[in-house]
């Protein structure tokens, strides 16, 4: 019986203790996005994306316009292939989305919330626990639902060319 209520105790203790959620070296994924505006008119993404941690990102997006888009975490560059015009943002609050997953505490199920510059975060996990789902409200008040597929953790950070926008020379140039 004391055994029993030791085991008990100690895994009580390991849920109430847990820290964020695990966070890969880096990932691959193909996502869906859906952004709704304040008067619920629906735009949905569809592409690629591959994550360095601790804030390297590069989403490449297929539909409904080709572009890529990529951060570490305090730059963005877009490269919009449909327009032939690459901006340059710095952006005025740095985004770490390994820290956000960090940050994550289980609020039930498979579903953690997370709180990180100012913004709530939902994720879900799939039954491995890895991120399957992403969703927050952007600063234009956007719904925004991240589903992720064919998601792969990677054991070993992606090469850094894997991560980079690529810019022909033809495009046009903003805000560099």
């Amino acid at each position: 019986m004391k055994r029993g209520l030791w085991i008990l105790i100690w895994m009580l203790v390991s849920i109430l203790s847990a820290e964020g959620i695990r966070v890969p070296v880096g990932f691959s994924a193909n996502f869906l996005q859906k952004v709704t505006n304040p008067k619920k008119k629906v735009i949905i993404y569809r592409g690629s994306v591959m994550m360095k941690a601790p804030a390297t990102l590069k989403w490449s997006y297929r539909e409904p316009t080709r572009k890529e888009v990529c951060s570490d975490g305090k730059r963005v560059m877009v490269v919009d292939h449909d327009l032939e015009q690459v901006s340059f943002y710095r952006m005025d609050k740095r985004f770490d989305l390994a820290a956000v997953l960090r940050k994550a505490r289980h609020h039930r199920d498979n579903l953690y919330v997370a709180k990180y510059g100012g913004r709530n975060y939902t994720i879900a996990l799939d039954r491995q626990g890895r991120i399957s789902q992403i969703a927050y409200r952007d600063d234009m008040d956007n719904v925004v639902n991240i589903h992720f597929s064919h998601l792969r953790y990677l054991k070993k950070a992606p090469p850094a060319s894997k991560l980079q926008c690529k810019i022909p020379a033809s495009y046009d140039r903003i805000g560099e």
